[in-house]
């Protein structure tokens, strides 16, 4: 009998940002895939030969900027959600 894959997003408590914390330079990016590959959550993917983030990232974001790391091209902005907001840690 197989497992059902586990639905990450049901394992994590995120206070939604108001504000938008993470961008794409659509002119920058070449649409490697590495944001999308990284993402623990699968907040990116690419459509049209671009990175997109999913509308609702703010919800589920572990803020860990694995995406904005691995963009080699500088087309990724990662700033931290505002103070209160973001992932809520409740144990560890």
């Amino acid at each position: 009998m197989a497992d059902k894959p586990i639905d990450k997003r049901k394992l994590v408590k995120v206070i939604e940002s108001p504000v938008d914390f993470i961008s794409v330079d659509r002119e920058k990016c070449v649409g490697c895939k590495n944001c999308a590959i990284i993402c623990g959550m699968n907040l990116w993917k690419v459509r049209n030969g671009k990175a997109a983030l999913d509308k609702d990232y703010k919800k589920y974001c572990l803020e860990c900027a694995s995406c904005f790391t691995v963009c080699s091209y500088d087309a990724i902005e990662f700033t931290f959600p505002p103070a209160g907001y973001g992932v809520v840690y409740e144990r560890g």
